[in-house]
């Protein structure tokens, strides 16, 4: 199986700078409105229009709180800027598996697939996995919450994140990673077999998630994913 590729754009432009070398997924997220930041529906619908099919696009919700009611508006509301994919976060509050439980109407009304969004630094206690997939949930992945440095390899170990792919695969789920992933995570996480690693610290000047992009880095990321194929391969 060959690992994907997201990248996260905030604006038309950024996404443009990446025409030479499109991801598999032009993820769309405001960086600098917390870890899943929304952008406005009109930015996205441009974005959408522009890249015409040429990758699959996703869009977060925002950082929203555990309340089925707001998520629901907000799920719908993206899904009609016509992005392949919504993203949305599940923070570790009271209401979480409650909120979980009461989205299942949206998510199986609607043809976009929902993606759910974990955090590696606040995991909830409970095993979330059997239960997305029961309420419609096309895919999951893991990012980090805190936006500090840490990347997703400080919090989790090469081991558990493996059972993290295996157990969402098993689930017939897509799985991606994230969460100020490097260039050099790739030769660590490749091996893992994640459907798509996520990328938007690694591909922006400084490495600093609120710089700007730089086509460079995304070319970069596309040459070591090529350089890990045969290793994953031979796995």
């Amino acid at each position: 199986m060959i690992t994907k590729w997201l990248a996260s754009v905030e604006s038309l432009e950024e996404a443009k700078s990446l025409v030479e070398q499109l991801p598999h997924i032009l993820d769309m997220k405001n960086p600098s409105e917390g870890a899943l930041g929304a952008l406005n529906h009109q930015t996205v619908t441009e974005i959408v229009n522009w890249i015409n099919k040429g990758c699959l696009c996703s869009a977060t919700v925002g950082d929203l709180p555990m309340q089925a009611e707001i998520t629901s508006v907000a799920i719908r509301n993206m899904a009609e800027t016509g992005v392949d994919y919504v993203k949305i976060g599940l923070f570790d509050e009271p209401g979480l598996i409650q909120c979980i439980q009461q989205l299942e109407p949206t998510i199986k009304s609607l043809s976009t697939p929902v993606i759910a969004v974990i955090f590696a630094d606040q995991l909830p206690q409970q095993k979330l996995i059997p239960l997305l997939a029961k309420t419609g949930f096309t895919g999951v992945m893991l990012d980090t919450a805190r936006k500090d440095g840490q990347g997703l390899l400080n919090h989790l170990s090469v081991e558990v994140l493996q059972q993290f792919v295996v157990e969402a695969k098993s689930a017939g789920m897509l799985c991606g990673l994230a969460g100020a992933l490097r260039i050099e995570d790739i030769e660590t996480l490749s091996p893992l077999q994640p459907d798509y690693l996520g990328f938007r610290s690694a591909l922006c000047q400084q490495h600093h998630r609120t710089n700007r992009l730089d086509p460079e880095l995304a070319k970069q990321i596309q040459n070591k994913l090529n350089a890990a194929l045969p290793k994953v391969l031979a796995c």
